[in-house]
Parts: structure tokens; sequence; C-alpha cells
């Protein structure tokens, strides 16, 4: 198995892995309470703060681009049996943060509460579902 982790032993390999998500978990987390903030203080959503909200959707997808195609490549080297799974979870959320902010730009819908709370929910749903079995196939490979 071929790996950026190659030459590592098994614990440090899988802490990568996990501190790399962590990281990634704590950017979504970040992001998703900036949402929960404008969209709590946005009861008459201006378009400034319409705007507000587009721009820390847009850094959010960002983010979550960079961190999934890292992620994917990495499973592919290493012949992740679950990622067209994985990958399709990924898809979800990008094209879920995709139509929202072009939703927004466009004006067809408006602020809510909801968004922040998806973004947390998704997060923990796909670490625990997703990204823990692949931590566990990662770790099964090196022992």
């Amino acid at each position: 198995m071929i790996s950026a982790f190659e030459g590592r032993d098994t614990k440090s390999a899988q802490l990568s892995i996990l501190e790399e998500h962590c990281l990634l978990a704590e950017r979504i987390d970040d992001a998703s309470k900036q949402v929960d903030i404008l969209f709590s203080a946005t009861a008459n959503q201006s378009p400034a703060e319409v705007s507000r909200v587009i721009v820390v959707l847009e850094d959010l997808l960002e983010i979550a681009r960079e961190h999934f195609q890292h992620e994917e490549a990495e499973m592919t080297v290493n012949a992740f049996p679950g990622l067209i799974f994985h990958k399709r979870d990924h898809d979800y959320l990008i094209k879920s943060l995709m139509d929202f902010t072009s939703a927004l730009n466009h004006g067809t819908t408006s602020l809510s509460n909801d968004m922040g709370v998806n973004l947390r929910s998704w997060l923990t749903y796909h670490i625990k579902k997703y990204d823990d079995a692949y931590v566990a196939f990662i770790g099964s490979e090196r022992t």
C-alpha cells in the first residue's frame, strides 16, 4: 500500500488522519457558528447581512473542497473499498452548500438557523460513519 503516510507506524498514520479531520471539523464548526450568528442576527435579512453569510459559505465550500480532494486522493491510492460511498457523501455536502449559496445570491431563499445546525449534523454523521471507517481501514492495513 502506497500512502502519504508511508514509513510511519500505524499510530502516527492514524493520528495524522485524525488530526486532519479534527482541523477540518474545527474549521467547519467555526464557519457554521458564524453562519448561526449571522442567521440569528438577520431578522431583517438586509442585503449586506445576506452578503456576509454568502462569504462565510463560500469560504466553507473552499475549505471542504480542499479537504475532500486530499482525502479522496489518499483513499484512491490506498484502494479504500468504501471510497465511492464516502465521495458520494462529500458530493452531497458540496452540492448542498453550492445550492444554498446560489439561492441566497439569487434571492430565491431566505436565511434560517437550520443551515448551521445542518452543517454540524452532517459533520458529526460523516465522521462517525465514513471517516471512522477509513481510519479503521488504514489501521488494519498497517498491522
